[in-house]
């Protein structure tokens, strides 16, 4: 995959800070499935949104996460994938609509729920093409900022919620990655399944994530967003000091606290060698629940 990138985006046109509001798995309220769609694995998942799910996944939370966002002017929003629920091309053109009200532009990436079954792309992931890409992983890039988006979605067995990147993505995002990085760009890296063992079950880990890891040891980046996990994490990518950066549902309702409905602001400033980079949690009513910072060198690869 070829990307080109003009000359004023090698190095960060402006001294202001980049802003970027993470969010993830907002699951949004679902149209009615029709039974042609639900006779497959979606059956499953139907049924435990019906006794369950829809009783904590909340719209009016996730409302009141795009509120919250709207009251600190980011500069983009992203989202870290599984806006459905059954990955239904009706499902698909709401959030496509929903994306469409958003208060900023956006970019998203899919995640196990949208790509639960096989069906075209038209039918699916390309009704997201104006905020993610025809292909990936894709780069978005804004003031010095690359985020770059991976597609970890593909879809499994019943009772199964892994990922995987495989081996022709990841060797595009080195090469994107490494390109990123000798331009001089500040390269946020998004992906649905979280790229480390432990922070979900086997049935729902990223499977190949040595590979994964191998990849951005090598090429670099300075920050990792993504979601799946339904928790408000904070780590690095293995065999790295890349920060690997997880947040909660955006419409969970959940008395653990490390679950609890949240999104992550990321204040991005430029330095002359590198980058600073802050992080505050934000709960659906404005309070902030956590800090971190990194200063992250320009080019990093560890």
């Amino acid at each position: 995959m070829s990307h080109e990138f003009p000359a004023e985006t090698r190095t960060p046109r402006e001294t202001r800070a980049i802003t970027l509001a993470h969010l993830s798995d907002p699951h949004l309220p679902p149209p009615p499935v029709r039974w042609q769609d639900a006779l497959n694995k979606r059956a499953l998942s139907l049924l435990s949104w019906k006794k369950h799910r829809r009783h904590v996944h909340l719209a009016a939370t996730c409302a009141a996460i795009v509120d919250d966002i709207a009251k600190n002017d980011v500069d983009a929003i992203l989202v870290s994938g599984d806006l459905t629920n059954f990955g239904t091309p009706d499902e698909f053109t709401r959030a496509a609509d929903w994306l469409k009200q958003l208060p900023a532009p956006a970019m998203v990436i899919p995640g196990n729920h949208d790509c639960m079954i096989r069906q075209p792309a038209e039918r699916g992931i390309l009704q997201w093409k104006t905020w993610s890409a025809a292909s990936y992983p894709y780069a978005h890039i804004h003031d010095g900022v690359a985020v770059v988006g991976v597609n970890s979605g593909v879809p499994t067995p019943p009772f199964m919620a892994y990922g995987r990147v495989g081996r022709r993505q990841l060797a595009r995002l080195e090469t994107l990655l490494t390109r990123l990085g000798e331009a001089g760009l500040c390269r946020v890296v998004m992906i649905h399944h979280p790229p480390k063992r432990g922070l979900v079950t086997w049935r729902k880990a990223l499977h190949d994530y040595r590979a994964f890891a191998r990849v951005l040891k090598q090429a670099g980046a300075e920050i990792v967003l993504h979601g799946h996990s339904h928790d408000a994490t904070l780590t690095h990518i293995p065999g790295t000091d890349i920060p690997l950066l997880g947040v909660a549902s955006a419409s969970l309702t959940d008395k653990r606290e490390h679950r609890q409905a949240c999104w992550n602001h990321l204040s991005i400033h430029p330095q002359d060698n590198g980058w600073a980079i802050n992080m505050a949690r934000h709960r659906p009513d404005g309070r902030i629940t956590e800090k971190a910072s990194w200063v992250r060198p320009r080019n990093s690869r560890t």
